[in-house]
């Protein structure tokens, strides 16, 4: 039976009742001190049904004791223990702020497919920082406590209004499990979610445990759901044999070396996992530098207050955001969707080069589209050879082209030099500033006038419009909305809809590894922008539509299994299932074609409008600011195709890759106007270097756990497993810092990951320091020579 908050309750006066559930009832309340001295603290009591048990009281009173002696910023101070009457409670700090689970699902409703990873890492390195405490706690004597919290997950994270980052019910996890109340209805439903492989075989738990808890909580941030769903039965058995997918293969944007951050903490085998939550602590804040350096716990507090401004303004607070700061949540909406399906990973982006946009080829004749499959297994393995020295190749190739490109920049023609136009209120702006001269359209050829038809003869047939096209290097292309069309008109299957109702669509169940499902919506009154997007297992909202397509970009692969999709009516709870059958795509045929792209390479991608941007629905219907594109396979390899969504103000990473098609998802061109731009960065690849032979070391003989550390690194790195292998090369340097080889390996796998040339840089020149004679030395001092004139000759950022 609930407490009345009139009744007096020992010290405390109860405030107000937060909340019923797992083993308490929870209260805001007041320590009534003397002369009228009062504290805001949270009171969590017993519930009845347990409060009679004498041995979970007994174990309860025990981890509460334990608790109360935990004094960390990361981690809700407990104040006392007591009782009053036959009510066992809890008092402990009050945490002005919102449980994790809360901020995560505000962020999703805000109009981001996951918590941006900024925030994503600092509220994981927080955790990590309160779980070492109390891994590490010892007794009076120095002995340790053994403290594990085994029941880490976002309800038992809290974020406060000032950005700190607080874990709350250390202990109370254990008493729960021994006493084997785990398997009962309501006490810890959903828990077996985050459960670790040890813990989900009723293994021993140690600090390893809260490391996989904590990677799933980073996982969900990240991804926005959980790596594994579903009733236990289907959910243990997929945990302890780790099969579920990366995070790069649910959100797009994923980094690989993030990704691996965060697939080294979830290792089946703890012995695989980071060591300590220390150590995990330290990835992550080396990753937030790289992510984003000035993030802090200010900037968090920023991103909740504006999450929860309108609860906040309800309480009759005020909410001060910076307007620099309401940019950036701006820009995070901006993110790609999450999607059931692999996308190339994120990158942060460098300032754009001042490199001459070249002029792409005119429209060639039409060829026939490839066909494409389903996405991305990684590229064929390489051999040692082309990688070691990765990083060299890299800066010496970037340093060259910004040279000569430079140094071969034509003079723009007039009309080429107006100001661009400033940007459209409302849009999000591109992650980096435009370049300051606007450059020249793309030119398309079109079809000479046809010479007038005698008097009576029929009209001859309409040519089939061609397909524009350009080879690389460009430096951007433009797309047309009025040509450069995928069309949706060759999707002969529609679902009729009710104007005025709400529907919620998905695929509940899409095939591991599937391209994705693409939906486009006709309806008077409907934007643009809601009229087009990527279906996933997560419901989508749409509101006006009067007819639904759903279809992928290129026909599936033969014998490919038809996809379900659930089209529920929200008001009436109407559901009706749509079979999208293989050859359900729609046409590329006028999409535009970038050409000659390098497999071996990457590239970065960021989509921006020119001028008022683009439309495929008349002026009234707004802006259509996204590009649906298809990645077509490289022939003679194992690599398949792969399809997204493009959307203004992001960027992405595209691998693998010889030819993109790119258009406006659209059936009717007619009343289409304006275009978009894509710019296209190369971010790595070039000629191989050799690579030296183990006779070549400078320290053949290492001492024995950096000789481990060191080989399991190499063979890393020739697996192309980067992300793994710049972390085994970071411990290889913290127990030798002084270890050239680890420096040159460390050194050659940031040069292999997207955006982290600059440290490659800092190793190569340390590894110098170290082993200036050595046979490589003279190829790595051009290469270093080369990188700092490029960065010399780059024009500052306006």
């Amino acid at each position: 039976m609930s407490l009345k908050l009139d009744e007096p309750f020992g010290r405390y006066e109860l405030v107000s009742q937060l909340g019923r559930g797992g083993m308490a009832e929870v209260y805001r309340a007041r320590l009534l001190g003397e002369a009228g001295v009062t504290k805001p603290v949270l009171i969590k009591k017993v519930l009845p049904e347990f409060a009679t048990d004498p041995a979970f009281i007994s174990m309860f009173i025990n981890e509460a004791r334990i608790s109360a002696t935990l004094s960390h910023g990361n981690i809700a101070q407990v104040y006392d223990f007591g009782r009053v009457g036959e009510e066992y409670f809890l008092a402990m700090e009050f945490v002005d702020g919102q449980p994790l689970h809360r901020v995560l699902k505000r962020a999703l409703h805000a109009g981001m497919p996951s918590m941006p990873v900024p925030v994503a890492l600092f509220i994981a390195l927080e955790m990590c920082r309160g779980l070492h405490y109390a891994h590490t706690r010892t007794d009076a004597q120095g002995n340790p406590l053994g403290l594990v919290h085994r029941d880490i997950s976002p309800d038992n994270v809290l974020v406060s209004y000032e950005g700190q980052v607080k874990i709350v019910d250390f202990g109370i996890a254990k008493a729960r499990a021994l006493r084997g109340l785990t398997t009962e209805p309501g006490i810890v439903k959903g828990k077996y979610l985050f459960f670790s492989p040890e813990q989900a075989r009723s293994e021993e738990v140690t600090p390893h445990t809260d490391v996989w808890a904590t990677g799933v909580v980073l996982y969900e941030m990240l991804c926005g759901r959980m790596p594994v769903e579903g009733p236990p039965h289907v959910v243990i058995p997929r945990l302890v044999r780790g099969e579920f997918p990366r995070p790069s293969e649910v959100r797009p944007g994923i980094s690989p070396s993030l990704d691996g951050l965060v697939m080294q903490a979830l290792a089946v085998n703890k012995q695989e996992r980071y060591e300590s939550s220390h150590a995990f602590a330290d990835v992550l804040a080396e990753a937030l530098h790289a992510a984003m350096p000035r993030f802090s716990g200010l900037s968090l507090s920023y991103f909740v207050q504006e999450l929860f401004r309108e609860h906040l303004k309800g309480q009759g607070r005020k909410v001060q955001v910076p307007a620099a700061f309401q940019a950036q949540m701006a820009e995070w909406r901006c993110e790609l969707p999450t999607a059931p399906y692999k996308e190339p990973p994120s990158f942060t982006e460098p300032p754009l080069s001042s490199a001459p946009l070249a002029v792409p080829a005119p429209r060639p004749a039409p060829a026939p589209p490839a066909a494409s499959e389903p996405l991305v297994p990684a590229p064929p393995r390489p051999s040692r050879l082309p990688l070691i020295l990765a990083a060299g190749v890299g800066v010496t190739l970037l340093g060259t082209m910004l040279a000569s490109l430079l140094w071969m920049r034509p003079e723009p023609p007039p009309a080429a030099k107006a100001a661009p136009p400033p940007p459209e209120p409302g849009v999000a702006p591109p992650a980096s500033p435009p370049p300051p001269v606007e450059p020249p359209p793309v030119q398309a050829a079109t079809a000479p006038p046809a010479e007038p038809s005698p008097a009576g003869a029929p009209p001859e047939a309409e040519p089939a419009p061609e397909r524009a096209s350009a080879s690389y290097p460009v430096e951007a292309i433009r797309l047309d909305a009025r040509n450069d069309i995928i069309d949706t008109q060759s999707v002969t299957q529609v679902l009729e809809l009710k104007p005025g109702a709400t529907y919620r669509l998905s695929e509940p169940e899409p095939p591991r590894d599937s391209a994705p499902l693409f939906f486009w919506l006709a309806g008077p009154g409907l934007r643009a922008r809601d009229g087009v997007g990527v279906l996933s297992q997560k419901p989508l909202s749409v509101k006006g539509a009067t007819a639904l397509k759903v279809f992928a970009l290129k026909p599936l692969p033969a014998g490919a299994p038809d996809r379900v999709v659930l089209v529920e009516n929200a008001h009436r709870k109407e559901r009706q299932r749509l079979t999208v059958t293989p050859g359900n795509a729609a046409s590329t045929e006028r999409a535009f074609e970038l050409k000659n792209l390098d497999p071996a390479s990457s590239y970065r991608l960021l989509l921006v409008p020119l001028g008022a941007g683009a439309s495929t629905r008349g002026e009234q219907a707004g802006p259509l600011e996204s590009l649906a594109c298809a990645r077509l396979p490289v022939e003679g390899t194992s690599s398949r195709g792969q399809q997204f969504l493009f959307r203004e103000g992001a960027s992405l990473q595209v691998m693998g890759a010889t030819n993109l098609l790119c258009g406006f998802l659209d059936d009717d061109p007619s009343d289409n106007q304006g275009e978009l731009q894509i710019r296209i960065t190369r971010t790595s690849g070039g000629p191989a270097w050799p690579s030296p032979s183990s006779s070549h070391l400078v320290t053949p003989q290492k001492t024995g756990e950096t000789q481990r550390l060191f080989e399991e690194a190499l063979q890393r790195f020739d697996e192309r497993q980067y992300d793994r292998a710049a972390i085994l090369a970071a411990r290889c340097l913290s127990l030798e810092p002084s270890e050239a080889d680890c420096h040159l390996l460390a050194a050659a796998t940031y040069a292999a990951i997207p955006g982290q040339v600059e440290k490659a840089a800092r190793h190569y020149r340390t590894f110098l320091k170290l082993a200036p004679q050595h046979l490589l030395a003279t190829s790595i001092r051009r290469s270093l020579a080369e990188y700092e004139e490029q960065k010399r000759q780059a024009p500052p950022a306006p």
